[in-house]
């Protein structure tokens, strides 16, 4: 839901992303990088919300003889070469500079409904794309390093995380697998004496967490990895040659 603050007698508005600013307003154009924006333009902010640049200046630092580039929105005030981020609810004073915050990943993390974009990031990771390809592939922005930092606070947000698992289980049902197959798979490779059980084990438990039979069994998150997979090579995990195709974990901090 957008946002507004009246600044010398005119409305300024905030937008909580691009789709919500795009069907508010109609325009598509919008500057990914707030730090390269110009007065006037809409620009998309840290915390994925969409602003106006009102004001954009240079400041003259303590020995009067550099100057500082500076941009104001309803946000408030950022030097364009500080770390700071662009972030958060509008404050009472935006003619004052922006300290830096944590707010981001506590917006980010908020259980809420997914946007558009987040769906078709949850889509991409849970075939096979990194979380941070995914982020950039998906949200306007070339900032590797913030791309990063923010596909991270996604996938540790319980509505991505059942996005994902929703589109893996869907994977795995376009070659009838499902969590009964998975559980006589398993049985019968215990019951077999020859062969590498283990191995084939090991693939069979890692399918059984993408299927989120055992969500909270573990602090740790498994992801068989289905980038490019062919449907023959879908196919294969039904049959007795089955393999680890690619296989990662990460320990999930609380």
């Amino acid at each position: 839901m957008s946002n507004f603050k009246t600044i010398n007698g005119s409305d300024e508005f905030i937008f909580d992303n691009i789709e919500e600013w795009s069907e508010k307003t109609g325009l598509a154009d919008i500057q990914a990088d707030w730090r390269s924006g110009i007065e006037s333009e809409w620009i998309l902010t840290d915390d994925g919300q969409v602003c106006k640049i009102l004001k954009r200046g240079d400041m003259r630092t303590n020995n009067r003889k550099v100057t500082k580039p500076y941009v104001r929105t309803i946000l408030g005030t950022f030097l364009v070469d500080s770390p700071t981020k662009m972030e958060g609810e509008p404050p009472k004073n935006i003619y004052a500079f922006a300290k830096n915050t944590n707010h981001y990943d506590q917006r980010v993390r908020i259980d809420k409904k997914p946007t558009n974009n987040e769906f078709l990031f949850a889509k991409y990771v849970a075939n096979g794309l990194s979380p941070t390809e995914a982020y950039l592939r998906v949200f306007p922005t070339n900032n590797r390093k913030y791309a990063d930092h923010t596909a991270k606070s996604l996938m540790k947000t319980k509505r991505i995380s059942t996005l994902i698992t929703e589109e893996m289980k869907a994977n795995l049902k376009q070659v009838d697998v499902d969590e009964v197959y998975l559980l006589q798979k398993t049985k019968g490779i215990i019951e077999k004496e020859e062969g590498r059980d283990g191995d084939k084990l090991r693939a069979i438990e890692t399918l059984m967490k993408i299927a989120g039979m055992f969500p909270d069994s573990t602090k740790t998150e498994s992801l068989t990895v289905f980038q490019g997979f062919s449907q023959k090579e879908l196919e294969a995990i039904k049959g007795e040659d089955i393999k680890m195709l690619g296989h990662a974990e990460k320990t999930i901090e609380d």
